[in-house]
């Protein structure tokens, strides 16, 4: 006899691994979902789970290797990156944007003073004065989709200063700005510090942007 969980569901690590994946994936990809809300709360029946032998054995292969929060992480990672599947079904490609996000994951202080510098240096080369203003397309944006700047220096600066929004509804930005806005809950919360370390540098990279969001020196 198998062993169940308080709502009478199997408790196959395989199985709760897919269920992580379809919350996370219907966060990324859905428009009611938000995982703050309802957390890894998907709940695909398991006989059907079963029926989908191909899923079962992915997943059961990817358990085997890697640990619950490794797994919710790389997910993220290749939903993060703009992959739709988010790296399902677990190749080489994804496992490299796994191991590419832990890199940044680990240096993001270093990380994120590299992105402003580089925001900094675009914006007197170009003689832009507020890098996350434009009429059509932001600078902090053109870098972003340029990968010359990282998505979570992107998330970092918009909690401070609340710029996604203004082009959410631009028929180019939408798609990055949503990445951006769903990604939001992924990335480490006590973030604020790091901002204030910076704020020499932000009120440069965002001087024309309302006083109410950037804070002054």
């Amino acid at each position: 006899m198998g062993v169940y969980d308080n709502e009478g569901r199997p408790q196959d690590p395989a199985f709760e691994a897919y269920n992580i994946y379809l919350s996370i994936r219907a966060h990324f990809i859905g428009e009611g979902y938000d995982i703050t809300k309802h957390a890894l709360k998907a709940s695909m029946p398991y006989a059907k789970y079963k029926a989908k032998q191909n899923i079962v054995v992915t997943f059961s292969k990817l358990v085997k290797k890697y640990k619950k929060q490794e797994v919710i992480d790389m997910i993220v990672a290749n939903f993060a990156s703009g992959d739709m599947f988010g790296g399902m079904p677990f190749d080489i490609n994804a496992i490299e944007v796994y191991k590419e996000w832990q890199i940044r994951k680990n240096k993001r202080s270093y990380q994120f003073k590299e992105d402003l510098n580089t925001i900094i240096e675009r914006m007197e080369k170009d003689n832009i004065e507020d890098a996350t203003v434009d009429t059509s397309h932001p600078l902090i944006l053109k870098l972003l989709l340029g990968k010359l700047i990282t998505l979570e220096t992107v998330v970092i600066l918009d909690r401070e200063l609340n710029f996604i929004d203004d082009y959410s509804d631009d028929l180019i930005l939408k798609d990055t700005c949503k990445v951006v806005s769903k990604y939001k809950p992924f990335v480490e919360k006590n973030t604020k510090n790091l901002y204030l370390k910076h704020l020499d540098l932000i009120n440069k990279i965002a001087r024309t942007r309302n006083s109410s969001n950037t804070m002054l020196i």
